[in-house]
């Protein structure tokens, strides 16, 4: 249950999807029981039914952001609702998560903070993207990968020599990660580091300020992680196709259909039908 004295805060910003920030808020409340916990919603500027649910909570803080307020792109409002996340909290610890994020197991807190007990140079924890691919799917994906074709288009044809695909070391991906507030507000760290780190999400560019001043990462792996939530990716595009439908039609196919079974599945079915963890 959350205290007064949280020991995490848990950040989720939120763009009008009442559908997943209820199993989100829900399963986190069912499955966080033994560690001192408060919830921080950031709203970006909802204009739907979500946000009288959300105002309706009396178990989480709600920072509401106005529309006019927002950046023109949707991602750089998410990023920016993670610093005034970070900004409204004064906990030991720092979680970002997505709204499609689902907790499933009453230990996933105590994992994430296992690896920060004994090492304080321990700044982040989580996992990689919650996927796992068998070999021949990996292979359809880097031969269908349409972005390493016009990177060398532009990068040959175009004589564009800052064409490439940028490197991307193993961390804490956005959907869940664990940081250790402390480094941040000593050196006044942000999720979006003003361009330092241009194209990179979020959890990234936090992750390689932290390196910078000596701290690593924690990475679980993926199939472990998976034993404690489901991220679906996208799933704001597969509920909200005409605001945020995805450039892809294969991606946009492949969200929609998570959702569907996400909204099926045996968890989702139990946590739409208990009210009382909205209580």
């Amino acid at each position: 249950m959350p205290q007064k004295e949280p020991l995490v805060t848990i950040c989720v910003p939120h763009w009008q999807v009442q559908e997943l920030i209820t199993l989100c808020l829900r399963a986190i409340r069912k499955f966080t029981t033994k560690i001192p916990f408060e919830i921080l919603v950031v709203d970006n500027g909802s204009q739907d039914d979500s946000l009288d649910y959300l105002r309706g909570l009396k178990w989480i803080r709600l920072i509401e952001r106005r529309k006019e307020d927002l950046p023109d792109f949707w991602v750089d409002g998410f990023v920016t609702a993670l610093d005034i996340g970070f900004a409204n909290s004064s906990s030991p610890y720092f979680i970002i998560m997505h709204t499609d994020t689902i907790v499933k197991h009453p230990d996933w807190l105590e994992r994430l903070l296992e690896p920060m007990q004994n090492d304080p140079l321990c700044a982040a924890s989580g996992a990689w993207k919650l996927e796992l691919r068998s070999p021949l799917n990996e292979l359809l994906r880097k031969i269908t990968d349409t972005k390493k074709a016009q990177l060398w288009f532009k990068r040959v044809i175009l004589g564009n020599k800052d064409a490439r695909q940028r490197c991307h070391e193993l961390c804490p991906r956005d959907y869940c990660a664990l940081y250790r507030s402390e480094p941040i507000r000593k050196f006044g760290l942000r999720f979006d580091s003003y361009g330092k780190y241009k194209g990179y999400t979020a959890a990234e560019q936090m992750y390689y300020q932290l390196k910078e001043h000596g701290y690593h990462a924690s990475v679980i792996d993926t199939a472990e992680m998976m034993k404690y939530m489901v991220h679906l990716a996208h799933a704001t595009a597969g509920l909200r196709p005409a605001e945020r439908r995805l450039g892809h039609l294969r991606a946009q196919i492949k969200a929609e259909n998570k959702i569907r079974k996400l909204f099926n599945s045996n968890l989702a079915k139990e946590l739409m039908e208990d009210p009382s963890l909205d209580k």
